[in-house]
């Protein structure tokens, strides 16, 4: 009983933090990004925030580290719902926590300086590992599609289509920040790409908690009518 008690507290926390989380980082990328002059929330990359010529650079690498951290207790407490479905579980939540270690707490910690015009070392490993993290986060719905299949979860299957359509596009878009396509509108705009590419994976993140919620009330509903 107090394990099952804990893994309820446990889902159920995760799910609610993981959205709040979400929620806040938005409305942080845009508090943040009228702290500095010039920044642009549609031309200007996240990255930008938290380079140590930033007078937000120590505020947003503790909210990265923060927001990384919140992202592997949501991939727990993900596992700790759905456990009964499978092995891909394992999977899946292991996608969550290297997001959050990658993009999350590495980009947050290794900063994107330039010296020089030249990245750093520390850019190489924001970037490197970031990417780590993005590329697992790609992978996810694709993943989710096998453990909740067209049959049982069709709506849910067809919008983890949706969200790997518009995550392989947006990170398409977001490659043309290199400097060899400077100028063009595709470069201009890489805050937009990276923007959606957020939004869209913060949506899916939503989903998922609701359905965490949605499957905990549903057990203890069983369990009162069994007493």
């Amino acid at each position: 009983m107090i394990h099952s008690s804990f893994k309820r507290t446990l889902s159920y926390s995760s799910a609610v933090l993981c959205v709040a989380a979400c929620i806040a980082d938005l409305i942080l990328i845009y508090i943040f990004g009228n702290q500095i002059p010039g920044f642009n929330q549609l031309k200007s990359t996240l990255s930008s925030l938290g380079v140590s010529t930033s007078p937000v650079a120590g505020a947003v690498t503790v909210w990265s580290v923060t927001l990384g951290i919140i992202l592997v207790f949501f991939a727990l407490g993900f596992r700790a719902t759905f456990h009964t479905y499978g092995q891909l579980i394992h999977k899946a939540s292991w996608l969550i926590v290297i997001y959050g270690l990658g993009e999350g707490v590495a980009s947050g910690l290794f900063r994107a300086e330039k010296i020089n015009g030249e990245l750093t070392n520390m850019a190489y490993l924001h970037d490197f590992l970031g990417g780590i993290g993005v590329v697992a986060l790609l992978l996810l719905p694709f993943v989710m599609r096998k453990i909740f299949s067209a049959f049982s979860f069709p709506i849910f299957f067809r919008f983890s289509g949706i969200v790997s359509a518009i995550g392989l596009l947006s990170t398409i878009l977001f490659s043309f920040r290199l400097e060899y396509f400077a100028g063009s509108f595709l470069y201009n705009y890489s805050g937009l790409w990276q923007r959606i590419f957020l939004i869209n994976y913060y949506a899916y993140f939503t989903v998922i908690a609701i359905m965490m919620i949605q499957k905990i009330n549903r057990l203890r509903q069983i369990r009162n009518k069994s007493i």
